[in-house]
């Protein structure tokens, strides 16, 4: 009777592991993660992307923190990783503080861009890698352990290979810049496209070009001027397809769609079908297809 129990006892041990390492093996890499701005006021909307049935484990707000003053956050709990930003030159040092227990930092918020548009710090290069130099060394003399991101590009490869020949000019892509004491750990980027081929091969020359592991913290089925109002049906397939590429690139270590708003003005000229969220703070179904590995539901 004994030997029977624990006959039987074992083997359920056996199958609870078997089922927990099937579980672990088939878990979702956790890449996937989404831009809610601070601008919304409120953090409450985000906790709905993190179900344990949702594959996306990361967000961001553009800022240093969620729940330490930036953000409304009163009886708020988000179970996911906040990645802060350095979203300009003056955050460093400002009254905000980061995130308690944060581990990458996302650098400086589309410098190629003029400040007019907005959401930009226009800096040249020079002006970028000066201040860069100054700062990184701070960051990581008081945070050793955090993972810093590269200011991030709209658009201008050339830009940012201009300013990693600037902080790194003994170094180059081919040794990933080596032992620069500057460098980023990350490359960081942007890109809108509604043209999944062009995605993958721009984000591959980059990779190539620039030789570091990648962060793509915004991309939508979206093309400034030329295809300003894609159907969502080809939003939709645009997600799957781009979703399934980069959760296969090892240099990618996460993104973030963009479409995360509930204020229209938070697009900034995106289309509407790109929207995670509706002007309510529901999920869309796109929402729900992003919380499904880009699997359509």
């Amino acid at each position: 009777m004994y030997y029977n129990f624990i006959s039987i006892w074992l083997l359920a041990i056996t199958a609870t592991n078997a089922v927990e390492n099937q579980a672990r093996a088939t878990k979702p890499n956790g890449k996937a993660g989404i831009g809610f701005p601070v601008q919304e006021g409120s953090a409450a909307p985000v906790s709905q992307f993190f179900t344990p049935d949702s594959t996306v484990s990361w967000w961001f707000n553009w800022h240093k923190n969620w729940n330490q003053g930036v953000m409304q956050a009163d009886n708020v709990t988000i179970d996911a990783e906040f990645i802060p930003m350095l979203w300009s030159t003056e955050f460093l040092d400002d009254k905000a503080s980061f995130q308690e227990g944060f581990t990458t930092l996302l650098g400086y918020n589309e410098p190629d861009l003029p400040a007019h548009v907005g959401v930009s710090i226009d800096l040249e290069p020079a002006e970028a890698s000066d201040k860069w130099k100054e700062q990184v060394v701070k960051i990581r003399e008081r945070y050793p352990n955090v993972k810093v991101a590269s200011p991030v590009m709209a658009s201008n490869k050339t830009w940012i290979l201009d300013f990693m020949n600037l902080i790194c000019p003994e170094y180059s892509a081919i040794d990933s810049w080596g032992n620069c004491q500057y460098k980023p750990d990350y490359l960081l980027t942007h890109l809108y496209s509604t043209d999944v081929t062009y995605f993958k091969n721009t984000l591959s020359d980059m990779h190539r070009d620039l030789g570091l592991p990648m962060i793509i913290s915004e991309f939508a089925c979206y093309h400034f001027n030329t295809d300003p109002h894609p159907e969502i049906e080809q939003v939709s397939t645009y997600m799957e397809n781009t979703m399934n590429w980069l959760d296969q690139q090892e240099w990618i270590i996460k993104y973030a769609w963009f479409g995360a708003m509930i204020d229209s003005a938070n697009l900034h000229n995106v289309d509407e079908t790109n929207r995670l969220l509706d002007d309510k703070g529901a999920l869309t179904d796109l929402g729900k297809q992003y919380m499904n590995g880009g699997k359509k539901v």
